[in-house]
């Protein structure tokens, strides 16, 4: 059994604290003399506790102004497939979608790699930012480029991409339903249109998340590529006894 280190135990400590006093997003955190005061740790040990805290994303720093409850994270569970829209749910949330454009194409050499469909097929190009309502207002977190074939999904452009959901569109209109996804998680930095796009400074570290999703009968449903703000995601696999 591992020992823990003192910050690490004061870590924890106050994980405890946030729970036992119902500590919300936004609200301020003790100061470094306080907790030191507190736990009889040295201030450098309650920073490196603090900054535990920062790196799971529990605890944000303000500069001049001092370190806050963060806001909930967007939980992909690499496990199950669940629409943007459901997991923002998850955290109390909503989702605000922005279509930037709808279009239709042709798959072309660079596309037929990634989505391993014949050159030539026709597929719906569908460009969204998908932004979250938070205490600090509606936030821009991910920039998706979703491509759905035609084919499978006739006159998909007449349908409302900024209120509905694509997944729910496709089950409700097309009864389609997503059964498998293949996802490829990658951090990247953002370009200039990204940067603007998603508010963040320029060459800002962002996660990048490419997929295919497929029908019970192994039919592509949807290519999604996504740049999405690190600050606001998380990614989970679990891993069975048997793998």
């Amino acid at each position: 059994m591992k020992l823990l280190n003192k910050d690490e135990l004061i870590a924890n400590e106050l994980k405890l604290y946030f729970i036992k006093n119902n500590i919300k997003e936004g609200e301020k955190f003790p100061s470094e003399r306080e907790i030191a005061e507190k736990y009889g740790a040295q201030r450098a040990t309650v920073r490196s506790a603090y900054k535990i805290l920062e790196e799971e994303g529990i605890v944000e720093i303000r500069e001049r102004s001092g370190r806050y409850m963060s806001h909930p994270r967007i939980v992909t569970n690499l496990n199950e497939i669940k629409s943007f829209k459901e997991k923002v749910s998850d955290i109390g949330s909503k989702v605000e979608n922005q279509l930037l454009s709808f279009e239709l194409i042709e798959i072309d050499k660079d596309l037929y790699k990634k989505i391993k469909l014949p050159i030539g097929t026709e597929v719906y190009k569908i460009t969204r930012v998908r932004k979250v309502e938070s205490e600090e207002g509606i936030i821009p977190i991910a920039i998706e480029y979703s491509y759905v074939p035609e084919s499978i999904a006739p006159k998909l452009i007449r349908q409302d991409l900024e209120k509905g959901s694509l997944f729910q569109i496709l089950r409700d209109i097309y009864e389609i339903v997503p059964v498998k996804e293949e996802q490829l998680i990658e951090i990247g930095y953002a370009n200039d249109f990204e940067s603007k796009i998603l508010k963040l400074d320029k060459m800002t570290a962002v996660a990048k998340k490419t997929g295919i999703s497929y029908d019970k009968d192994g039919n592509v449903i949807q290519y999604l590529h996504a740049i999405m703000n690190k600050e606001w995601v998380e990614f989970r696999k679990e891993i069975s006894s048997e793998e």
